[in-house]
C-alpha cells in the first residue's frame, strides 16, 4: 500500500484489523515466552537497587506491585492480546493492555531488553484502540491512517537516532570511529568476540558506520516508495540481529511485532485467514 493510499477512506480489505491481530498475536507470544524470566526478575525487588517506578508523563506515579499482582497483570495482558488477535471484544480488550501494559513494564523497566525497548506498544495499542476499523469485519470498508501513523512512530524510532548520532558524534560515525568504541566498549562489558573481531577491522568498521547512519536517516522513504520496503527490512534485521550478537542489544522483541504493519497485504495476498473472520 503506498503513502496516498493509506488517505483512502474506503479501502478493502480491513488492513487495520488485520494489523491488530498480527501484532496483539506475536506480543502475547513474546510476553509468554518471557513471562516466567520477568516474573522472576520481579521478585528479586529491583526497584531496591534501581528505584521505584518512573513517573507516567513524569507527574503520575505508578504503584510498585506485589508478586501476585504483578502476576495477575501478566496473565491479564497476555489473555487480553489473545482475545484482541480471535476478535473478541477487540476494542475493550485493547484498553485492558494498553492500561495494563504501564503497571506491568513499569516494574521490570530496569531489564536490559524492557529498557527503551518498549516505548512503542503503547503508541501502537492507542492507535489501534482510536480507530474506527479495529472492530470491523476483515473484509469490511476501512480507514487507512491507523498503519499510516504506526508506521511513522515506527521510522522516527530510526531517524531520531540517526539525528542523535550526527548530532552527538558528527562525523565519526561515518569514519567508523564510534562504532568501533562502542563494540570494544561491549567487548570489555559482555565478552562478545564477534564484537572485538569487528572493532579489529578499521574498514569495516567504516562501512557499517555509514551504511547504518544510512539506514536510520533514510529508512523513512518506504512512506513515499514502497518497492524499497523490502531492502530496507531486511537490512533493519540484519541490523538488529548484529547489534544482539555483537552488543547484546535486543529490540526485536518487542519492535518486531510493530513490524508486522508492512505485512499485512501479504497476509491477505495468501488467503490463510477466512474473510469474515
Amino acid at each position: 500500500m503506498s503513502f496516498f493510499e493509506l488517505f483512502d477512506n474506503a479501502h478493502k480489505p480491513n488492513e487495520t484489523a488485520m494489523f491488530a491481530k498480527l501484532f496483539c498475536a506475536a506480543l502475547a507470544i513474546q510476553l509468554l515466552l518471557n513471562f516466567n524470566q520477568q516474573y522472576r526478575y520481579f521478585c528479586t525487588q529491583p526497584w531496591k537497587i534501581y528505584g521505584k517506578p518512573q513517573k507516567l508523563l513524569s507527574f503520575i506515579t505508578l504503584p510498585t506491585l506485589n508478586q501476585y499482582q504483578f502476576f495477575s497483570l501478566g496473565v491479564c495482558i497476555i489473555i487480553s492480546l489473545v482475545l484482541v488477535t480471535l476478535g473478541f471484544y477487540a476494542r475493550v480488550f485493547v484498553f485492558i493492555a494498553l492500561i495494563s501494559y504501564f503497571f506491568y513494564f513499569s516494574q521490570i523497566i530496569s531489564l536490559a531488553y524492557i529498557q527503551r525497548k518498549t516505548n512503542l506498544l503503547p503508541i501502537v495499542l492507542l492507535v489501534l484502540l482510536s480507530s474506527p476499523s479495529l472492530d470491523k469485519p476483515l473484509l469490511a470498508p476501512s480507514t487507512g491512517w491507523e498503519l499510516l501513523l504506526i508506521k511513522i512512530a515506527l521510522l522516527q524510532v530510526y531517524f531520531s537516532a540517526g539525528l542523535q548520532k550526527l548530532t552527538q558524534s558528527g562525523i565519526g560515525w561515518l569514519i567508523g570511529r564510534n562504532l568501533q568504541a562502542y563494540l570494544l566498549e561491549n567487548y570489555l562489558w559482555s565478552g562478545r568476540k564477534g564484537a572485538l573481531l569487528i572493532a579489529e577491522k578499521p574498514l569495516l568498521c567504516n562501512v557499517l558506520g555509514t551504511l547504518i547512519l544510512f539506514f536510520e536517516l533514510t529508512f523513512w522513504i518506504v512512506l513515499f516508495f514502497p518497492q524499497v520496503t523490502f531492502f530496507y527490512l531486511v537490512f533493519a534485521l540484519m541490523f538488529h540481529i548484529g547489534t544482539l550478537i555483537t552488543m547484546r542489544i535486543n529490540y526485536l522483541k518487542y519492535i518486531g511485532p510493530v513490524y508486522l504493519v508492512f505485512f499485512t497485504d501479504i497476509v491477505f495476498s495468501l488467503k490463510i485467514i477466512p474473510g469474515n473472520w
